[in-house]
């Protein structure tokens, strides 16, 4: 027992995950379809909407009002004086922050934890009718509350491994007049756990009538009574298991990555950080009174004062973002600025990448649609749709992935006062390409399910997602079964499958990536992955193209050399040509360039003389771009924090801004503005996604696929 202990304690879970994610992408290797914003289509479908827009800006009373004002809409801001300095790339090709400001000051504090008991007997009274199957009815009179009960079941679920032993070790499930506990088991480790936790002692006399009616309520003073009777053998069983592998700490038994106590580390932690929900505090000063009436003293990101009882201070990299220390969590949870969601508890560890997330329209300089394609913290996105609430490049923003929680999501939303977000229940990935849902959808925020392996605080997540014990499971799980492989592989899976189909629709110009993981597999690996297979898939589409446009030049000369062209039957692909190009140039409307306006023409590939030559268009190829800085004092500190959260940005090598300019190229391209020397090369195009390959059976992965997608897996395989 203690050699596996031994040997437990130095595993690493995480080893499996690079051996399964070479198998899932092998089977998933070749996807089925592939279009790009080369796709002489998908650009006439751009120009003609862009056309009827530029109908309505001339029809326009205002004469002042451009094509991108046409559907612009004026949202509050929050917090005018806040102002985040970040260049565009298309303004600065360096620029990617200015110069530093200020250096900024943590808002963290010192902790250490307690020797004595942790958890008081309401907490153990909660944590044990969770854990009865079915549960019983639990009333948080606050979420500090609820936070404790699932804190004490997190360390339970922990050190399962450790508590098995010691009533493997005693016999104790052997022994006939307990065999009724098998199917109670983990109310068991509950309870023994919790004797551990008071060092196998007797409580104060004076508590001893409240144990026995809350232990009576929670239906587990027959099982507390049972442990005490062998609580000698238990407390021995556990000593003997630490001397064996010299544990000086009951941590050093559980594998590493299970060691750290950051779930007791945040419950004892007296900062409590959040978000000022602006649909009901409409903005700074508004928010500022509130807090000044309940006696804290407020500070701005960029002051220098440490974070005291009684103060609180914005954040200098999250918009909305605050760090309170109240006298008291429990009262402060209580707290009307809490009970009325004008102040949205949520750990910053789920809030940096909505905080990036937000600025990538300006960053950018792109007008559209954004989509979320999980919901793994309906909180977290609830924070993004408040960062939102102030960003007029959004026109709308759409989120996936909710499954069988999407009632419940729908109701959160709405009693929160979120009304700029559209909650879907389907999964993002199960959407064909051909489909039009995403068509103005032009950035993606990917939040793939994942190990959630780099959070600090679980319990705010499982919190944020109504107490999710299965989620609980799966973060304390101490080795690999069968089962487990199975669910990393489903994981890995969505991962793949999420940042594949968002890169392969034209429309999408840049995507973020977010994990909260330790797990190259999962963040580098997986990234670095997808931008290969997808460039690649986009080459292989111009090679295609090419080698049809040869085969009908050697058919058009064909045809040339013995038949005359006024001879030729309309089917041939000379005269066909022909007669579409006409026909195409007589249906356009006029268009006139702007005074000022340079006309460039289209992107084209280039001419070349061997397929060899064939490189893929900027428009078409991703790359990976710096993840702005948007700390208003610019020092990087959001690198040198541990975040709990990896971010990727990928984007267009060249980013397609639907504007004036762009309107005026297609127009250029189409002869609008003059004659132009048709190249004979260029009636031989060939549209780009017609030559689709043909698709790979997909039986090696539908069935995991779907479980993986559906809502109610969403903690596991998680959907969001």
């Amino acid at each position: 027992m203690s050699n596996q202990l031994f040997f437990l304690s130095l595993a690493d879970i995480f080893s499996v995950y690079p051996a399964i994610f070479k198998e899932r992408s092998k089977q998933l290797r070749k996807t089925k379809q592939i279009y790009l914003p080369s796709d002489e289509e998908w650009q006439d479908k751009r120009y003609f909407m862009l056309l009827e827009i530029q109908r309505q800006v001339n029809d326009s009373a205002d004469k002042t009002i451009s094509l991108k004002d046409i559907d612009k809409r004026e949202k509050p801001v929050f917090d005018p004086q806040r102002i985040t300095k970040i260049l565009s790339p298309s303004i600065s090709p360096n620029g990617r922050k200015s110069r530093a400001l200020k250096h900024c000051h943590a808002t963290t504090v010192r902790i250490k934890l307690k020797a004595s008991a942790r958890w008081n007997l309401p907490t153990i009274a909660n944590a044990a009718k969770l854990l009865k199957k079915p549960p019983l009815p639990v009333v948080f009179q606050n979420e500090h509350e609820m936070r404790l009960a699932y804190s004490l079941i997190y360390d339970v679920f922990r050190y399962k491994t450790v508590l098995c032993n010691a009533l493997s070790d005693i016999c104790f499930f052997e022994q006939e007049r307990y065999k009724k506990y098998i199917a109670d088991e983990q109310r068991i480790w509950l309870m023994l756990f919790e004797l551990y936790d008071r060092h196998f002692k007797n409580r104060n006399s004076e508590m001893h009538a409240e144990q026995a009616q809350l232990y009576q309520d929670a239906e587990v003073a027959e099982i507390a009574a049972v442990l005490w009777q062998h609580r000698i053998r238990l407390a021995a069983s556990i000593s003997r298991m630490r001397i064996a592998v010299g544990a000086l700490r009951l941590s050093q038994l559980l594998p590493i990555h299970l060691q750290n106590e950051k779930v007791a580390i945040a419950a004892a932690n007296p900062v409590i950080t959040g978000w000022i929900n602006p649909f009901l505090v409409r903005n700074k000063a508004e928010a500022d009174k509130l807090l000044i009436e309940m006696g804290f003293t407020v500070h701005g990101p960029d002051d220098e004062q440490p974070l005291l009882e009684q103060h609180c201070k914005w954040d200098n990299i999250c918009p909305l973002v605050i760090s309170i220390i109240p006298k008291d969590r429990g009262e402060f949870t209580k707290s009307s600025l809490m009970t009325k969601h004008r102040f949205i508890m949520q750990d910053k560890n789920f809030s940096y990448g909505p905080a990036i997330m937000s600025k990538l329209m300006d960053y950018y300089e792109l007008y559209g649609d954004i989509l979320q394609t999980h919901v793994d913290s309906p909180r977290s996105t609830a924070y993004l749709a408040a960062l939102f609430y102030s960003v007029n490049r959004v026109n709308n923003f759409y989120v996936y992935g909710a499954g069988a929680n999407l009632k419940e999501y729908r109701r959160y939303m709405e009693t929160i006062g979120v009304n700029n977000i559209r909650l879907f229940g389907d999964a993002f990935t199960s959407f064909p390409m051909e489909s039009n849902r995403f068509r103005n959808v032009i950035g993606v925020f990917a939040t793939p399910p994942n190990s959630f392996s780099a959070i600090s605080d679980p319990i705010d997540l499982i919190c944020s997602r109504g107490g999710d014990l299965s989620m609980l499971e799966v973060l304390t799980e101490s080795e690999v079964s069968d089962d487990g492989r199975q669910r990393v592989g489903c994981i890995l899976e969505e991962q793949l499958l999420t940042l594949t189909m968002s890169m392969s629709r034209p429309q999408i110009q840049f995507v973020l990536y977010q994990t909260h993981s330790i797990v190259n597999t999962e963040n580098e690996d997986m990234v670095q992955h997808v931008i290969e297979v997808i460039n690649k898939l986009a080459l292989e589409k111009h090679r295609h193209a090419y080698k049809e446009m040869k085969r009908l030049e050697a058919i058009a000369e064909a045809e040339a050399a013995n038949i005359p062209a006024a001879a030729m039957s309309k089917e041939s692909p000379r005269k066909k040509d022909k007669l579409s190009a006409e026909d195409k140039r007589k249906s356009q409307p006029e268009l006139t360039a702007k005074p000022g306006e340079p006309v460039v023409p289209a992107v084209q590939l280039p001419r070349v003389d061997s397929i060899d030559l064939i490189v893929t268009p900027d428009i078409d190829e991703f790359v990976l771009d710096t993840v702005p800085d948007i700390c208003i004092n610019q020092d990087n500190c959001i690198q040198l924090q541990s975040t709990g959260s990896y971010l990727s940005l990928i984007r267009r090598k060249s980013i397609t801004q639907l504007n004036e300019k762009y309107l005026i190229r297609m127009a250029e391209r189409r002869g609008l503005f003059g004659k132009q020397e048709r190249d004979r090369s260029k009636s031989r195009a060939v549209k780009l996604h017609e030559i689709n390959e043909p698709p790979p059976p997909d039986t090696a992965y539908d069935n995991c696929s779907a479980s993986s997608r559906s809502g109610g897996q969403h903690g596991l395989a998680s959907d969001h």
